[in-house]
C-alpha cells in the first residue's frame, strides 16, 4: 500500500505549524481579493522549484504574460524556473471543457510534483450548478491520476466554503481573511480542514486563527506563543536589586515568577525595572527590556543617571532591547520577537515596561488578557524571572489601587505617592508561592536607585 509523502510547504513558518504537506493531495487556498492567496501559492511554488521539484503554474487570467512576469518580479522570493501555462479567463468561463483538456495536456507534458491553478473558481462559471459539480468531479479525477501536490486558489468568502464543491473535493482548506481593527488591517489564516496529519495536531490547528503578514519577501505566519513542553520549575530565589525588598518577598523573587509593579506616573516604576535588570547583569544574568515609550538610548541615559552603565553589557551581548510603537505592534509578531530574543541570548530576566500601552494594539480586553496569559505562561516554562509595570489611578491608601491583570501575575508590588505628605510608599499585595510581609514601607528615589527605609510604617 502506498503511503503519503511528507514534503515541505515552502513557507518556513507554515512548516513549523503543520510539519509539511502530504502528497499526493489537493489543497484549497481560499479567500477574498487582496488577502495574498496568489503570493502564498507562488512562494510555495518558488521554494519547491529551488528544492528540485517539477513545478507548474496555471494562472487563469486576463493579463498578458509579460505583465504577469513584471508583477512577479517585484517579489523577492520569486523563482521563474517553474513552468507557466497561462489560460485566458474569458475563454475558461465560456468554454470550460476545452480548458479542461488544455490543462490535462500540459499536466501530462510537464508531469509536475507540485501544481498551482490560480484561481480555480472561474472554471465552469457558465454552467448550472449540477453541470458545474460534474465538471469539477471530472477535474478532480484528472488531478487524482497524478502523484502530485495540487494547490487550488479560490476566490471565495467564508460563507461559500461549505456550499462549494471545490471544498468537498479538497483534502485541506487554508482560508485567508482581512479584519479591520481601528486604523489597522490584520490578516488572519485559518485551517478549515487538514486531512492526513496527526489527529491531535489537526484538532489543535483547526481551532485557532493565525496572524500573518505579507511583504515583498513573502508570507510570514505567526504561531501562538506556548509554554515549553515537559518543563520543570526552578524554585530558587533571585534578588530584585533593591535592598529590603527581598526580605519582604520571603527571600527574593522565585526564579520562574512574574511580578507586576503598579503605580502612578512618577513613582519610579521604570527605575525599579532598570534596577532589577542591572542587578541581574552584575551577576551574569542576561536581560531583555521590552518597552513602548522609550528608545534604548533614552533608557541608557536614564540608567546612567543612577550610576548604571549598561553599554558594556550590550557589547557583551548580555542585554537586549525590544522597542516598538504600540499602534504598529501586532501581538503575535511581538511575542515571536520576544521568544527569538530569549532563545538567541539565553535571557533569564525580562523587564516589560508599560503593559497598559498594549491596549492600543489590543483594544479587546479578552484578547489582551489572552496575550498576557500566553506570554507569562511561556516565560514561566523557561524559568525566566519577569517584571512588568503598569499605570494606576491615584488613591488615598497604598494597596487600594485598582489594578488590571493583577490576577495573571505571581506577585504584585504597589508604588504609592502620597499627596498629603509628598512621600512614597511600597507594599506587596500578592506573592504567590511564598509568604510575604503585609507591610507598607517608605522608599525614595536616590542617585543610586530606589532605596527602602528599614522600619515598617504600617503592617
Amino acid at each position: 500500500m502506498e503511503k503519503l509523502k511528507n514534503i515541505p510547504c515552502g513557507i518556513e513558518s507554515l512548516d513549523e505549524l503543520l510539519g509539511g504537506f502530504k502528497s499526493p493531495s489537493t489543497l484549497l487556498i481560499a479567500g477574498t481579493a487582496g488577502v495574498g492567496k496568489s503570493i502564498m501559492s507562488l512562494q510555495m511554488l518558488s521554494q519547491a522549484a529551488r528544492n528540485g521539484e517539477k513545478t507548474l503554474y496555471i494562472p487563469i487570467t486576463t493579463e498578458k504574460a509579460h505583465k504577469l512576469k513584471m508583477y512577479h518580479s517585484t517579489l523577492d522570493f520569486f523563482d521563474d524556473s517553474f513552468h507557466v501555462h497561462a489560460i485566458n479567463r474569458q475563454i475558461s468561463e465560456k468554454d470550460p471543457l476545452t480548458t479542461l483538456i488544455d490543462m490535462g495536456n500540459v499536466i501530462e507534458s510537464v508531469k509536475p510534483d507540485r501544481l498551482v491553478i490560480d484561481p480555480i473558481t472561474p472554471l465552469g462559471f457558465g454552467f448550472v450548478e449540477q453541470e458545474r459539480r460534474r465538471f469539477f468531479y471530472t477535474l478532480d479525477s484528472m488531478l487524482q491520476e497524478r502523484d502530485m501536490l495540487t494547490l487550488l486558489v479560490g476566490e471565495l468568502v467564508r460563507e461559500e466554503l461549505h456550499r462549494s464543491v471545490i471544498s468537498h473535493l479538497s483534502d485541506g482548506i487554508i482560508y485567508l481573511s482581512r479584519e479591520d481593527t481601528g486604523s489597522r488591517a490584520d490578516h488572519w489564516l485559518e485551517f478549515i480542514k487538514m486531512r492526513g496529519i496527526d489527529p491531535g495536531k489537526r484538532s489543535e490547528i483547526t481551532s485557532c486563527k493565525y496572524l500573518y503578514d505579507i511583504t515583498s519577501s513573502g508570507f510570514t505566519i505567526y504561531p501562538h506563543l506556548k509554554p515549553e513542553k515537559d518543563f520543570m520549575l526552578d524554585e530558587s530565589r533571585v534578588g530584585a536589586g533593591i535592598a529590603g525588598l527581598d526580605s519582604m518577598l520571603g527571600g527574593g523573587m522565585i526564579r520562574y515568577s512574574s511580578t507586576l509593579i503598579a503605580g502612578r506616573p512618577g513613582t519610579g516604576k521604570k527605575i525599579f525595572g532598570l534596577q532589577f535588570i542591572y542587578h541581574g547583569l552584575q551577576i551574569g544574568e542576561p536581560g531583555l527590556i521590552v518597552t513602548f515609550e522609550d528608545s534604548p538610548h533614552q533608557l541608557l541615559m536614564d540608567a546612567k543617571k543612577m550610576g548604571w552603565d549598561l553599554n558594556p553589557y550590550i557589547e557583551e551581548g548580555l542585554l537586549q532591547f525590544i522597542c516598538t510603537n504600540p499602534g504598529n505592534t501586532y501581538p503575535a509578531e511581538h511575542s515571536l520577537l520576544i521568544k527569538s530574543n530569549i532563545e538567541d541570548a539565553r535571557i533569564t530576566r525580562i523587564f516589560f515596561d508599560g503593559i497598559n500601552n498594549l491596549e492600543i494594539s489590543i483594544p479587546d480586553h479578552l484578547k489582551l488578557r489572552g496575550y498576557l496569559h500566553s506570554l507569562t505562561s511561556y516565560l514561566k516554562s523557561k524559568n525566566i524571572t519577569s517584571l512588568f509595570t503598569t499605570d494606576t489611578e491615584s488613591c488615598e491608601c497604598p494597596g487600594d489601587e485598582k489594578i488590571d491583570f493583577a490576577y495573571l501575575m505571581d506577585s504584585v508590588v504597589i508604588l504609592h505617592s502620597s499627596s498629603s505628605n509628598s512621600r512614597m510608599y511600597m507594599c506587596i499585595t500578592k506573592s504567590r508561592g511564598t509568604k510575604h510581609k503585609n507591610a507598607v514601607r517608605e522608599y525614595s528615589i536616590t542617585e543610586e536607585g530606589i532605596k527602602l527605609r528599614t522600619d515598617t510604617l504600617i503592617g
